[in-house]
């Protein structure tokens, strides 16, 4: 119902809105080639610097993808070259400072992320328009990835599939490129690529088929421990949405609440990831016993999760502010020295280190 409303709120739109809008992409589209082909060409300059062999194995795929940004006619078709570009700086940077690949994943800068988001995003809406039946559902689904092309920051992509009711989808965690080195063109880059993360992304709606299969060996051993797949698929569904990793959601639920909608703590705490009625409350939840609705407890706790992380970089932090509140982690300056909270640390770090080996094997 929500799509036809949707579809029908698009077909009444006035033609002057659509001209709007496409010239609005068209500005995104021509301020980032610009962009694109100065930071490649800064590159070419550098490349010219290097050692012969550096230049004769590096310098052929940066032409193709300055040629491959000066041909893009839409910022969807841009996006993915610039995707490619961050990989080919970071393959680079790996080879010429092979120190930075023992100190963990290089950050993409701010245009990278959002042109790895947006490329989710596409991928994921095509997905859905493969599958649109009437001629109305497929135009929603193409004017819906205009409306991609005209963010310009991750927030503001979330708020627009907020607004359409769909899940927006977000890189997933630890993810490699396969066999560990940049996709360009169908060929492998000859460096390493651990920073960046590019992949197939899941349906705004829930995880398909070929999605489920990275989370298989993750799903097998949880259900083992009493988990559904149904909650699982809720449980990743929900904090890729929010940009949450997975993995520490799956974690923090196994160990709240063993994956059972309807625990209750002895002192009041509800739902797959065992929320208090205030807490609730303060994040959106009126009616307390909502939190025994899966989605609508996942949906607050991951949001919950995802504040504490904006407070604290360090994961014990995070943990140990879900257990103890982050009040009792500023006072101490780390993890509280509750007998509770240190278990629960323990506890928790160690499922989702577990479970990281199991997504990543």
């Amino acid at each position: 119902m929500k799509l036809i409303l949707l579809a029908a709120l698009l077909a009444a739109s006035v033609p002057a809105a659509a001209d709007v809008q496409a010239d609005a992409a068209q500005a995104i589209l021509q301020h980032d080639q610009a962009q694109l082909q100065a930071d490649a060409q800064g590159w070419t300059d550098y490349l010219s610097k290097l050692a012969p062999a550096m230049q004769s194995k590096y310098a052929p795929e940066l032409s193709q993808i300055k040629s491959a940004g000066a041909a893009a006619a839409t910022v969807e078709t841009l996006r993915p070259v610039q995707l490619r570009l961050e990989a080919w700086k970071q393959a680079l940077a790996y080879e010429l400072f092979p120190f930075l690949q023992g100190g963990g994943l290089v950050k993409p800068n701010a245009t990278a992320v959002l042109a790895q988001v947006q490329v989710a995003a596409f991928q994921a809406v095509a997905k859905l328009q493969q599958n649109a039946v009437t001629a109305d559902q497929k135009k929603f689904f193409q004017d819906f990835k205009a409306r991609i092309s005209l963010v310009t920051d991750a927030p503001s992509l979330d708020h627009l599939f907020d607004n359409a009711g769909f899940s927006r989808p977000a890189p997933l965690p630890a993810a490699m490129l396969p066999g560990g080195v940049a996709v360009v063109s169908g060929a492998a880059a000859p460096a390493p690529v651990r920073g960046l993360v590019i992949h197939d992304v899941p349906s705004p709606f829930s995880l398909d088929a070929a999605d489920r299969a990275r989370f298989a060996k993750v799903a097998d051993y949880l259900k083992g421990r009493g988990a559904s797949q149904k909650v699982i698929d809720l449980t990743i569904s929900e904090a890729v949405r929010q940009n949450v990793d997975p993995l520490l959601v799956l974690a923090l639920v196994q160990n709240e609440s063993g994956f059972q909608a309807g625990a209750t703590s002895p002192v009041g705490a509800r739902g797959l990831m065992q929320i208090m009625p205030d807490t609730g409350r303060g994040l959106g939840v009126a009616n307390a016993n909502s939190l025994y609705d899966p989605s609508v407890n996942l949906r607050a706790g991951v949001r919950f999760l995802k504040s504490l992380g904006g407070k604290f970089s360090d994961l014990k932090k995070v943990i140990a502010s879900y257990n103890a509140g982050p009040g009792a982690v500023e006072k101490y300056g780390g993890v509280p020295p509750y007998r509770e909270t240190v278990a629960y640390v323990k506890n928790v770090l160690g499922t989702y280190l577990h479970l990281q080996g199991l997504f990543n094997s």
